[in-house]
C-alpha cells in the first residue's frame, strides 16, 4: 500500500522537498512536464495538432512546460494562457520565459474557434488548490473540451473539483480520458464526481518524497494481498476456522446464502448458518457444505450453543429488524467473546443499541460493513454529507466505538480507529444485489483463517473489489450478478 494524500498534505510535502532537500521548484516543475508531455507522446502518437490550457499558477507553469516539450518533439501545439497576465505565479512567468527562448508563441485569452481544430487538450487550468468552482471562460473552455469528443489529459487533478473529497464545485468540471498526478494519488481523484472525471489515472513519480508515512491514509495495492491466508500442509477443517452466520429472516435466506458461500470459497473451515427455519431446505440445498440451525422462536440455549462454537461471528445478512432479530443481537453482544462482524440489518438494529456495541467493541475486535444510508442509521449524518466526507466519518466513529468501519462506496474507506485505508479495485460491477454480503463473508473468513483482524476490513475489501474486477473481464460489467464475484474468489486463489 501507497500514501493516498490531501492537497494539504501534498503541499506540505512539495514544501519540504523544495525547503528540507533543496530541490529547486522548478526542477519539480520540468520533472512534471516531462512525465505529461512522455505520456502524450507514447499513448497518443497520432495527437498532432495539442491545446493546452493554461491557468494561473504552478498549474499553469506545468502547462507552459508540457506545451515546450511536446513542441520540441515535433507536435503542433497551442499554449492557451487562459488569465490576466497580473495573476501568473513566478514559476508560470520562469515557464513562458524559457518557451518563448526556444520560439514558442502563446494565445492570449480563450478563443473558441482556435482551438476547435485539436486532436488532443490538456487541461493545466487549476491543480490541487481550487476551492471554488470554474466561471467565466474557464467554464466555457471545461465544457468545449467535454463536448469535443478528443483525448484530455488532466495535469494533476481535473480542473473544478475537490481535491480531498472529488466534490464537483461548480457547475461543470473538465471530463478526462487521462489523469497524470504528481507523486501520490490525491483522494479526490478516487472520490466525487472526481473519480468518473479523471479517466484512467496514473501517477507519476516526479521525485517527491514523504519523510515518514507516519499518520497518513494509505491506498491498497495487488502486492498486499501477498498477506492473504495461506493453508498449512498440516490443515484440517476445524483448524481453518469455525464461521457462525446468524441471518436470514423467515423466507428471506440469498443474503444469507451469498455470505456462507462466500466465506467457505474464500477458505474458512467450518461454517455453521442460524437461521429461521424456513429458510433451512433451501439453504441445505444450496450449500450441502455448511452446518445449519432452524429456528422458530427466540431459542436463546440453541443460540448460545451456537456462539460458544464460534470462532467468529458474522451477524446480520437477510436478518429483519423485527423483536426477534432484536433479541438475537442483544444475546450475541451480552454473551459473545470472538471477533464480529457486522452487516445489514445488524448494522440497523446495532445502531439504536450504540452502548452495548461499544462496550462489546471494547473487549472484543468489531467490524462493520455499512453502506452509506446505513451508516447515516449509525452517526445521525445524512447521505449527502457522508459522501463527500467518508474518511472523517469513519473515522469519528470508529473512534468513539473502536469499530473498524469498511463504508462502502464505489470507492471504500476503511477506519481502524485513525488508520485510514482506501480501496479502488473494484468497479460499477459491484453494484449488484447482494455484493455486499459477499463482502461480509469474505472478510469473516479472513479472521477465522488467522489474518489478523486489523487487517480484515482493509485486505478484505480490497480482495472483494479485484473478485468484481475480474469476474468483468469474463460476463460483462453489467452482467455481474453476486454469485459471480464468489467465482472470483476461485480465480484469485488459484493466481495467489
Amino acid at each position: 500500500m501507497k500514501p493516498i494524500l490531501s492537497a494539504e498534505e501534498m503541499r506540505a510535502c512539495d514544501q519540504a522537498t523544495i525547503e528540507k532537500h533543496k530541490v529547486p521548484s522548478l526542477v519539480l516543475m520540468e520533472r512534471a512536464a516531462k512525465a505529461v508531455a512522455d505520456f502524450i507522446i507514447d499513448k497518443y502518437p497520432e495527437a498532432n495538432q495539442v491545446c493546452v490550457l493554461c491557468g494561473p499558477g504552478n498549474n499553469g507553469g506545468d502547462g507552459v512546460a508540457i506545451a515546450r516539450l511536446l513542441y520540441l518533439s515535433g507536435r503542433q501545439v497551442k499554449t492557451v494562457l487562459m488569465s490576466d497576465e497580473s495573476k501568473y505565479s513566478v514559476q508560470l512567468k520562469e515557464e513562458i520565459e524559457i518557451a518563448e527562448s526556444y520560439g514558442m508563441d502563446f494565445a492570449l485569452g480563450f478563443n473558441e474557434e482556435k482551438i476547435q481544430s485539436s486532436d488532443l487538450f490538456v487541461d493545466a487550468m487549476f491543480g490541487i488548490g481550487l476551492t471554488r468552482g470554474l466561471s467565466g471562460d474557464y467554464l466555457a473552455a471545461a465544457k468545449l473540451i467535454n463536448n469535443s469528443n478528443k483525448p484530455v489529459v488532466a495535469v494533476d487533478i481535473p480542473s473544478g473539483y475537490h481535491t480531498d473529497c472529488g466534490k464537483l464545485l461548480g457547475e461543470a468540471g473538465v471530463m478526462a480520458s487521462d489523469t497524470i498526478t504528481f507523486a501520490y494519488m490525491k483522494k479526490g481523484l478516487v472520490l466525487g464526481e472526481c473519480k468518473e472525471a479523471a479517466g484512467e489515472v496514473h501517477v507519476a513519480d516526479v521525485g517527491i518524497y514523504l519523510d515518514e508515512n507516519e499518520g497518513k491514509a494509505m491506498i491498497l495495492e495487488e502486492s498486499d494481498l501477498k498477506d492473504l491466508p495461506k493453508r498449512k500442509s498440516t490443515a484440517n477443517k476445524g483448524s481453518c476456522g469455525k464461521i457462525l452466520i446468524i441471518g436470514g429472516s423467515e423466507n428471506i435466506y440469498g443474503a444469507l446464502y451469498l455470505s456462507a458461500k462466500a466465506a467457505l470459497t474464500a477458505g474458512a473451515g467450518l461454517t455453521k448458518v442460524f437461521t429461521h427455519k424456513n429458510n433451512i431446505e433451501s439453504i441445505r440445498q444450496a450449500i450441502p457444505e455448511a452446518m445449519f440451525y432452524g429456528y422458530e422462536d427466540f431459542e436463546k440455549e440453541k443460540l448460545l450453543e451456537s456462539i460458544d462454537w464460534a470462532d467468529v461471528i458474522l451477524m446480520g445478512p437477510g436478518l429483519s429488524t423485527g423483536k426477534l432479530s432484536e433479541e438475537i443481537v442483544t444475546t450475541v453482544l451480552d454473551n459473545a467473546s470472538v471477533p464480529l462482524i457486522i452487516d445489514a440489518d445488524g448494522i440497523n438494529i446495532c445502531a439504536n443499541m450504540k452502548v452495548a456495541l461499544i462496550k462489546y467493541a471494547k473487549e472484543h475486535p468489531v467490524i462493520m460493513t455499512p453502506h452509506l444510508k446505513e451508516m447515516e442509521r449509525l452517526c445521525g449524518i445524512p447521505v449527502k454529507d457522508i459522501n463527500y466526507d467518508m474518511e472523517n466519518v469513519a473515522r469519528d466513529f470508529s473512534c468513539e466505538t473502536n469499530v473498524t468501519v469498511v463504508l462502502k462506496n464505489f470507492s471504500t474507506v476503511i477506519a481502524s480507529n485513525d488508520k485510514i485505508f482506501y480501496s479502488t479495485s473494484g468497479n460499477e460491477a459491484l453494484a449488484t444485489p447482494g455484493s455486499g454480503d459477499v463482502l461480509a463473508g469474505i472478510i469473516t473468513s479472513f479472521v477465522a483463517q488467522g489474518l489478523p483482524v486489523a487487517d480484515c476490513g482493509a485486505i478484505g475489501a480490497f480482495f472483494h473489489g479485484l473478485c468484481g474486477k475480474l469476474k468483468a473481464r469474463d460476463v460483462g460489467i453489467k452482467s455481474v450478478l453476486a454469485s459471480d464475484i464468489i467465482e472470483g474468489i476461485k480465480i484469485i486463489n488459484v493466481l495467489t
